[in-house]
């Protein structure tokens, strides 16, 4: 069910779930190069933009990626990633589609995925899952890598983001000059305000799915449940049989290889296990060849099969050592899996994993 802003103009006021595209004409764009068996090589790092099939087509910062789909009435856009990429890239696809981008999609409504649309603003509409609306309506947000609001002020303190950022740098947390660079008055304290001031608040939300058609083409959009975010959505492309993803499945730490433990901050994101281990299965349900998410390369359906099979071994192991009595000491020394042993972080992220697993279950009992 389509659920919309409570200021949504009247004309935008549909009755189904679907968008169509906007009746104006626009120029045809040239046509794609040849549809490939593979997807285009993996680029150096810095803004590129890469073909994955026909007319759907990755764009990425490092080891942040965007995707969009080109039509002859526009362009479908996911993730904007920040204002400087953005920038960069509405000329890259005026100079070489030659149309506008007319619907962005956010991932989910974390600042290193969403931040940016305003650069398409003047085109384009916005959608999200309704739960970013909450995550934008002025609370502290829902945020990555343990940022919680450790004194319940409503405000993001320096400590909000150093403790995590110092425990597990590189891992969770931001960089250490983040909060400097995000408290734009320079009071000490970081609003919600400050932290989204790059973050364009949708024109559309939806439920639970949805779909948006422009150009003859449609593209679905589906609430796969809580993980890294509560506000996530998942973008399907139908005809071209590709998934988009975002720190879910492959999270931040994945470059090539999809076998990597997660970075597994605070007890998971603040979200039990079990919806974890079930929103990664919905993914796992579309009929689909390619995954190709906003963090690492381009995956078949068959391989996103085991970092479900990681969390469910974790569950179980550390579900079965609570049962035991064991502590979280014994847990890390226990629980080896050695299954997982030649996964990248192994070595790293094999304790921290345990641990979070344990203020999970034990936080979610």
């Amino acid at each position: 069910m389509l659920s919309l802003p409570r200021l949504l103009p009247p004309a935008l006021l549909l009755l189904a779930s679907v968008i169509s595209a906007p009746l104006s004409a626009q120029p045809t764009p040239p046509p794609a190069t040849p549809q490939q068996q593979q997807p285009a090589a993996r680029p150096a790092f810095g803004n590129q933009i890469r073909q994955i099939k026909g007319n759907l087509y990755r764009a990425g910062n490092g080891a942040w990626h965007s995707i969009f789909l080109v039509t002859e009435k526009g362009i479908i856009l996911a993730d904007p990633l920040n204002l400087a990429f953005a920038t960069w890239l509405k000329p890259q696809l005026e100079e070489r589609f030659h149309v506008p981008v007319r619907y962005v999609i956010y991932s989910h409504s974390h600042f290193d995925h969403a931040a940016g649309a305003k650069v398409f603003a003047d085109t384009a509409t916005i959608i999200a899952h309704e739960g970013v609306a909450t995550n934008m309506d002025g609370r502290y947000p829902q945020m990555p890598g343990d940022m919680i609001d450790r004194n319940n002020n409503g405000m993001i303190d320096r400590e909000d983001i150093m403790i995590p950022t110092t425990a597990d740098p590189g891992i969770c947390g931001m960089s250490a000059s983040f909060f400097d660079q995000t408290d734009l008055n320079k009071d000490g304290i970081v609003t919600p305000a400050e932290l989204q001031v790059d973050i364009v608040k949708p024109d559309l939300y939806y439920s639970e799915r949805m779909t948006v058609t422009l150009g003859g083409k449609s593209v679905e959009l589906m609430h796969p449940g809580k993980n890294h975010g509560n506000d996530m959505t998942v973008v399907y492309f139908p005809e071209e049989r590709v998934v988009f993803a975002t720190d879910m499945i492959a999270d931040a730490l994945v470059r090539t290889d999809l076998h990597s433990l997660p970075s597994a901050c605070g007890p998971f994101d603040g979200t039990p296990l079990a919806e974890w281990i079930s929103s990664y299965k919905a993914v796992q349900a579309l009929d689909f060849d390619i995954f190709a998410g906003g963090h690492g390369d381009f995956y078949s359906k068959a391989d996103i099969a085991a970092p479900i099979e990681f969390l469910e071994d974790l569950q179980s192991a550390v579900t079965e050592a609570l049962g035991k009595g064991w502590s979280l000491e014994q847990m890390k020394k226990q629980i080896k899996l050695e299954k997982y042993a030649k996964w990248q972080y192994y070595d790293k992220l094999r304790e921290k994993n345990i641990e979070a697993a344990y203020l999970n279950l034990t936080k979610f009992r």
